[in-house]
């Protein structure tokens, strides 16, 4: 019997170490996706919270396809914590392709006072952004990226 067991855990042992080799051949000649905000559409406001939709791009540098099972993004706005949110249902991002989609933002009317204190303070002025958002890329032992993004918005005399 101990000739048997022997021999199995030999056989298993090539096996693993013939499937790890092939894991560690694979190349992937991976590139870090990209993410813009596209547009900026202020809703309604409910109660003490305020809504929005973001317009957003990502943009796939890959030769192959990145399908998304979702994202979550905060956006600060003039240094200032505005909005956050989280969304599914994105558009798998073709192979050398962009996905273009629409998120909901909320913050709370308080956390938008702030940022409304700060945009006064700097009138004539553009206003600096920065979106964080971390993506979950459908793929097998693919960590979750993230991605951020600065901006200014134009509001300056010309």
């Amino acid at each position: 019997m101990p000739l048997a067991k022997t021999l199995v855990l030999v056989c298993y042992v090539v096996i693993s170490l013939w499937i790890l080799s092939g894991c560690a051949s694979m190349n992937l000649d991976y590139k870090e996706p990209s993410v813009e905000v596209t547009s900026f559409k202020m809703l309604p406001a409910n109660g003490f919270e305020q809504n929005f939709e973001i317009g957003l791009k990502l943009t796939n540098p890959n030769n192959f396809e990145l399908p998304i099972n979702g994202i979550s993004y905060q956006l600060n706005v003039a240094g200032e914590s505005l909005a956050h949110g989280v969304a599914a249902d994105i558009p798998t991002a073709a192979a050398f392709g962009e996905s273009r989609f629409v998120v909901p933002v909320s913050t709370s009317l308080f956390g938008g006072f702030k940022v409304l204190r700060s945009l006064m303070s700097k009138q004539g002025q553009d206003i600096s952004y920065q979106l964080k958002a971390d993506i979950d890329i459908d793929i097998p032992f693919m960590p979750t990226i993230t991605v951020t993004e600065d901006g200014a918005i134009p509001l300056g005399k010309k």
